[in-house]
């Protein structure tokens, strides 16, 4: 059975407000966002775990946006240093953390972009699965799932094949966001039909035109049923991930109703 979540909300200045609405709908959990300054002090402060417990809404963390583990050994370092931190903040409480698949420094040639990490396949891949093998050990030690979420900006098909089939091979689960991968012209998509990737956390939003994402529910083009069964075939946790109040009530009522 799936859980259903909400994103931390970018209009709520007040940690608490994201709790008010989780509950008021329903929701079973709220996935907060390392970006976010109120986050960091929330975990610290031990303010996040009082109001999980006060209103009985579970927790998951979304790692920071810009975080790359294909980067060299001082930066990943620097990014496991801050995964271990703040997942062993949220020991007994935060149930999953996810991180993006970044796809590495981009050299624009003449319009198109050209992916460094394409080029150097093999040392970037080498770099990526050693820092996320380290970032997997981490959550592990805390009982915090890792999941890794596919952006919306990936090289192409044949490098995004082989990185998945090696994390799959090692073990690793994902968070498919259905919208980034319409960007992506459903590269994910394809992907699990051929390999059956094991997801345990969904980004569910709509989008249209292979350009915008984030929309609320029923404003693109996307076949939402179509995901939430396959949500509910994984029991996955799922975000809908729609960045205002009010497309979050909107968006809650149109996937329940599915």
């Amino acid at each position: 059975m799936i859980k259903l979540g909400m994103p931390q909300l970018f209009e709520y200045n007040d940690i608490e407000d994201n709790f008010k609405l989780a509950k008021k709908l329903g929701l079973d959990f709220v996935e907060f966002n390392l970006n976010f300054n109120s986050c960091r002090e929330g975990l610290e402060n031990g303010l996040i775990k009082k109001l999980s417990k006060q209103y009985n809404v579970g927790i998951t963390l979304h790692f920071f946006d810009e975080a790359d583990f294909g980067l060299y050994h001082e930066i990943s370092e620097a990014y496991l240093s801050l995964l271990k931190k703040y997942v062993s903040l949220g020991k007994g409480f935060i149930k999953q953390i996810n991180v993006h698949l970044n796809p590495g420094p981009v050299v624009t040639i003449s319009g198109v972009k050209n992916y460094v990490y394409e080029k150097e396949y093999d040392a970037s891949a080498f770099r990526l699965l050693n820092a996320l093998k380290g970032a997997k050990k981490i959550c592990d030690e805390v009982n915090v799932n890792l999941v890794i979420e596919n952006t919306d900006i990936l090289p192409n098909q044949s490098f995004v094949e082989n990185i998945y089939k090696t994390l799959l091979n090692e073990g690793f689960r994902f968070c498919y966001d259905i919208g980034h991968d319409h960007l992506c012209h459903d590269m994910i998509w394809e992907l699990n039909e051929k390999y059956h990737l094991s997801f345990d956390e969904f980004h569910i939003h709509d989008a249209k035109d292979r350009k915008t994402c984030h929309l609320n529910l029923e404003e693109g083009i996307l076949d939402i049923a179509k995901f939430k069964k396959l949500a509910e075939l994984n029991n996955a946790y799922v975000v809908l991930e729609v960045k205002q109040e009010k497309d979050v009530i909107s968006s809650v009522e149109t996937f329940r109703k599915l």
